[in-house]
């Protein structure tokens, strides 16, 4: 397993929390995926055989954040 933290604008609230959690551990590979709104940072352990960074990346993207 891999830990990686990203930080992420344009995160609001808990609605904007459960929405990138949510696409994050949709994916295959994501053992966890821990928003803090304070921080504005997410925090992700997931398998690197299984996954990639840029797919992670790619996905908060989808989700309507900007990963810095």
């Amino acid at each position: 397993m891999n830990e990686m933290t990203v930080s992420v604008t344009g995160m609001k609230g808990e609605e904007c929390i459960q929405k990138i959690e949510a696409a994050l551990l949709s994916l295959n590979g994501i053992e966890r995926a821990l928003a803090d709104l304070k921080e504005e940072t997410v925090t992700i352990m997931f398998d690197e055989e299984a996954l990639d960074e840029a797919t992670i990346m790619q996905t908060i993207e989808e989700a309507g954040y900007q990963p810095a």
